[in-house]
């Protein structure tokens, strides 16, 4: 029983909520190896912070409403009110019951394709945001 609780626990923790500055943070998607004219922000944002590439699984980049509420709070936190949020495919999917113009949500099970990650954190103007 103690471990069932103990599991319980942990999942909520996983949990995170939105706060209030950190859903005023607007985020943005670029290609990871595109040109920099494809993933440079505008006029009028400078670059708060920049956090180390990581793996994610597709499941966990498209397949949630809102994956990236733990950045958008820490941004926030920062003084920054957009992320950046670079990313390339590593590993494609080899699931044959998954093909690649399937939604990975349609995909019990499969974690779908892998990414390479990096996360820019800005503060922009008004206009930038534009």
């Amino acid at each position: 029983m103690r471990r069932y609780l103990l599991l319980a626990a942990a999942c909520a923790c996983g949990c995170v909520s939105l706060t209030p500055a950190g859903s005023r943070v607007a985020v943005f998607r670029a290609p990871l190896d595109g040109a920099p004219s494809q993933r440079a922000m505008p006029e009028g944002c400078r670059l708060i912070a920049t956090k180390p590439p990581v793996e994610m699984p597709e499941i966990d980049l498209e397949g949630q409403k809102d994956p990236f509420r733990t950045e958008r709070n820490e941004a926030a936190a920062s003084g920054a009110n957009a992320l950046l949020v670079l990313s390339r495919m590593t590993i494609s999917r080899h699931d044959f019951e998954c093909p690649g113009s399937s939604p990975i949500t349609d995909c019990p099970g499969s974690f779908g394709a892998w990414y390479r990650v990096r996360i820019e954190s800005y503060a922009c103007s008004p206009d930038a945001l534009q």
